[in-house]
Parts: C-alpha cells; structure tokens; sequence
C-alpha cells in the first residue's frame, strides 16, 4: 500500500506542477484536489484495514470506512462550490490513481518474474 501511495503523491505533484506551468492554475487546484482526495482515501482504507487485521477491531473499522465516505461526500460537495472548481480536471485528477494501480501492477509483475528465475 505504501508503494501506491508513494506513487499517488508522485502523479499528484508532478500532474499539479506541470498544470500550474502549461495550464491554468484553476485547472492545477482541481486536478490537485481530485488527486488528494484518492491519496487520503486509499489512506485511510489502509489505515482502516490495518485496524482490522490487526487487532481485529471489525465495528471500529466499519465506522471509520462509512464516517470515511461521509465526510469524503461533504468535501466533495463543497469542492464542487468553488469558483475555481473544474469537474473535467478534478474526474482527470481522480483518475491519477489509475497510473498508480499500473505502477504497482508493474512492480508485481517484475517481482513475480524475478521469482519465477530458476
């Protein structure tokens, strides 16, 4: 999980500096926003799972994921009332998590044949 993250913050602010450079910086505060918003969330749920598998506290993980997706609604809901808010490029910042499931798909893929190696 933590190699995801990394790569998460990595798509983050390479994505948000070159938006600031060759776009405007609206666009930059979205797609940073929509980045954020996966890497706290797979954040969490790693902490929140974490929790569960180690002390085996089910109800207190629970909680957290369901009071993550509230809270996770209400800021969306207020990032949607921005003026500088742009929906194309915070769904494009979103999405960045897509370069991060293929980094770590890479990496076990590496991994899986260096194993495999007689």
């Amino acid at each position: 999980m933590k190699y995801v993250l990394a790569i998460q913050a990595l798509t983050t602010l390479l994505g948000g500096v070159l938006l600031w450079l060759f776009a405007a910086p609206q666009q930059s505060y979205s797609f940073i926003s929509g980045a954020l918003v996966i890497l706290v969330s797979f954040f969490l749920m790693g902490w929140a799972w974490g929790l569960i598998f180690s002390k085996k506290l089910v109800a207190l993980a629970i909680g957290i994921i369901v009071f993550k997706y509230a809270i996770l609604g209400i800021i969306i809901f207020k990032l949607v009332d921005q003026i500088w808010f742009d929906t194309l490029w915070f769904a494009l910042g979103v999405a960045s998590f897509i370069l991060s499931a293929l980094g770590y798909a890479v990496k076990e893929a590496l991994r899986e044949g260096k194993e495999d190696v007689i």
